[in-house]
């Protein structure tokens, strides 16, 4: 596996429409997304549609800076492939289905923008998405992808936003423990609701609260020697800042200079990121883990600005000495 799953009936291919409205769209963690249909997938991800869950942070990787984490709602059953060694999973997310095959349970996925030139954005409908399996939580705390804690799930479509969960039980029921405790096999398109008993969707222990990129501080004291040192006024002396900052990340990162950069962002009415994508000197623009508290650090200076709040996106952009930056989209 993954297999090409079998045409899903007729009410399957509308699916409803993701919860946007703005008092709704934050969750616990960070932005309410969903998963309503793939390109690609094993059958009995079809069945489990669809995948609701928050977008819990971003975890730079050995070959793009823009994977993200999404924790579940609802913990996802999957059918392990040929070969698949069952010693990386924790005993506790093995389960048989009926006819005493093993599944493998997880609480969370890791996704990445399909095309080059697409990231994740607000407002997003039927994004389409490269799509992983997360077998091991420790991937949460992890500064940087490890494919080994991963294993490819299939390709799909993401929105921002929850949809509701169909059939007559509601989201409650569909993810409540049945008398038979165990999933349907492959050869019944049963409902999501004949899966094998779940446990709740993973406590803050295991999966612990985002660090300070979840949230806006107030800018650090800064030394008058320091690089920018002026105060910030401007939305635009903000961004230009946050540009050398990337930067300076990148340079970490590399243990080498950075001469030109194209970074395009995207933040959430919150002012937190949630995208990160281009090139820097002719590779993906990947910088220290550490990076991202910083630059939320900046980002968070622009709460006090009027007019800031309303920026989505913006394009950083660095040629030698000089930085710019332009805003390219924002919220409504």
């Amino acid at each position: 596996m993954p297999a090409t799953p079998a045409p899903a009936p007729a009410a399957a291919t509308q699916p409803p429409a993701p919860t946007t409205d703005a008092s709704s769209p934050m969750g616990r963690y960070g932005p309410l997304v969903t998963v309503t249909r793939f390109d690609t997938a094993p059958p009995e991800l079809e069945w489990q549609l669809p995948l609701n869950g928050e977008l819990y942070r971003l975890i730079p990787g050995a070959d793009r800076p823009d994977y993200s984490l999404l924790v579940l709602d609802r913990p996802l059953h999957f059918y392990p492939r040929d070969g698949f060694d069952l010693s990386r999973v924790e005993a506790d997310q093995h389960v048989q289905d009926r006819k005493g095959r093993t599944m493998v349970r997880v609480h969370a996925l890791l996704l990445c923008a399909r095309f080059v030139g697409q990231q994740l954005h607000p407002g997003m409908t039927d994004l389409s998405v490269n799509l992983a399996y997360v077998i091991d939580n420790s991937l949460a705390r992890d500064a940087e992808v490890d494919f080994g804690k991963i294993e490819f799930a299939g390709i799909g479509f993401l929105s921002e936003g929850h949809t509701p969960v169909q059939g007559a039980q509601g989201a409650q029921g569909a993810s409540a423990p049945v008398a038979a405790g165990q999933p349907a096999d492959p050869g019944e398109p049963a409902p999501e609701a004949q899966l094998a008993e779940p446990t709740s969707a993973p406590e803050p222990a295991a999966v612990p609260e985002p660090a300070a990129a979840s949230e806006a501080p107030a800018p650090p004291a800064r030394d008058s020697t320091d690089d920018g040192a002026t105060t910030r006024h401007t939305p635009s002396d903000v961004l230009d800042e946050l540009a050398r900052t990337l930067r300076r990340g990148i340079e970490e990162q590399r243990g080498a200079p950075v001469h030109r950069m194209t970074a395009a962002i995207t933040v959430d009415p919150q002012l937190r990121l949630t995208g990160l994508s281009g090139n820097a000197d002719g590779q993906a623009p990947v910088p220290t883990a550490d990076t991202f508290g910083r630059m939320a650090e900046v980002l968070g200076q622009l709460a006090d600005l009027p007019g800031s709040e309303r920026i989505s996106a913006v394009t950083l952009r660095v040629d030698g000495d000089g930085v710019s930056h332009e805003v390219t989209d924002t919220h409504a």
